[in-house]
């Protein structure tokens, strides 16, 4: 099995709070990235477009002294002081400007701080009632606006990262397949995909099987890590604490596909601190990367391809999990 790099994004050490609780303070950039170098395990951070970048100088300071790399470039599109009815798809063409200028700014932060990656989550494109939208008008934004992007420079790639519900009832872009739509309607290279494996499963998605179908026409660029518990919500939960076999299975997928990018993380640290659940949540990957290869890939991949095998696999899962204790009785 290949291994990863883990990066952590930024704005999951500070401010932490949904509609009821807030559960983490604020923090400044310079506070943020102190504590993602001192998290175990991460070598990377993804900075979230404009917030992270006030003070670019300092930002840079830090990233030279430690040798923390910029994973990615996370641009906001969705304050509603600009986007309050939409953003790459809205009819106010004002606000698909707007929307453009974010991320080229977002693309050309990217380049300057070494990235090829900018991403971004359109949840401010979406419904709620029925009638609330002109399909038709509104897909049709959408792809021209993402194509404008794309085009202001093809040294950077636009990630974008399909979620489907949150905040409204309804995401536009919600699933793997809008996902490829999008993409093969704007035609250009540098358009692929973020795909956060806990949106993945609130879409009732087999990740591993998105994953593949992404890497099938090379628009898997960039992933984020969590969990969920698959009933549509967004709950940032620890990878493999739901889904566990699941898990397991995207990460042989994304060996088999040959996946080279970075694994970061969205992960509500609602009763201890971001630090904790990063490093557990990097444990908790390399120790399913440790059970498939105490399996061996190519026995997997053998498994998996014989009809019928299915029992024969768990078995074999079985046996090398009880390796690892004496079950009681």
């Amino acid at each position: 099995m290949r291994r990863w790099k883990y990066t952590a994004n930024a704005s999951f050490y500070g401010l932490r709070r949904d509609r009821f609780t807030q559960y983490q303070p604020e923090a400044s950039v310079k506070e943020k990235l102190e504590r993602i170098i001192a998290t175990p395990g991460i070598t990377g951070v993804e900075l979230k477009y404009p917030f992270d970048f006030e003070d670019p100088k300092t930002v840079k300071s830090i990233l030279s002294d430690s040798g923390l790399q910029v994973s990615a470039v996370n641009v906001d599109i969705k304050d509603s002081n600009y986007f309050r009815f939409g953003a790459l798809s809205a009819s106010d063409k004002a606000a698909r400007d707007k929307a453009v200028e974010l991320l080229t700014a977002g693309m050309d932060l990217a380049a300057e701080f070494g990235t090829e990656v900018v991403s971004t989550c359109p949840l401010a494109d979406g419904y709620d009632y029925p009638f609330q939208l002109d399909f038709t008008d509104a897909w049709g934004f959408f792809v021209e606006t993402v194509g404008r992007v794309c085009r202001h420079r093809d040294d950077v790639t636009l990630a974008l990262e399909y979620q489907p519900h949150e905040p409204h009832a309804h995401i536009l872009l919600n699933n793997v397949g809008k996902m490829l739509y999008v993409c093969s309607e704007v035609g250009l290279p540098n358009l692929g995909a973020n795909l956060d494996i806990g949106h993945s499963f609130a879409a009732l998605e087999s990740p591993a099987e998105s994953a593949a179908l992404l890497a099938s026409k090379e628009r898997l660029n960039y992933m984020h890590a969590s969990d969920n518990t698959g009933d549509g919500g967004d709950w940032d939960m620890l990878s493999g604490s739901v889904h566990f076999w699941h898990w397991v299975e995207l990460l042989l997928t994304m060996d088999k596909v040959g996946y080279d990018g970075w694994i970061g993380a969205d992960l509500m640290a609602k009763f201890s601190t971001a630090q904790t659940f990063y490093s557990t949540n990097i444990r908790l990957i390399d120790g399913m990367i440790a059970l498939l290869d105490s399996v061996g890939t190519k026995e997997m991949h053998r498994l998996i391809a014989a009809n019928g095998s299915t029992p024969q696999l768990y078995k074999v899962f079985a046996d090398r999990l009880n390796d690892l204790t004496t079950l009681p009785g």
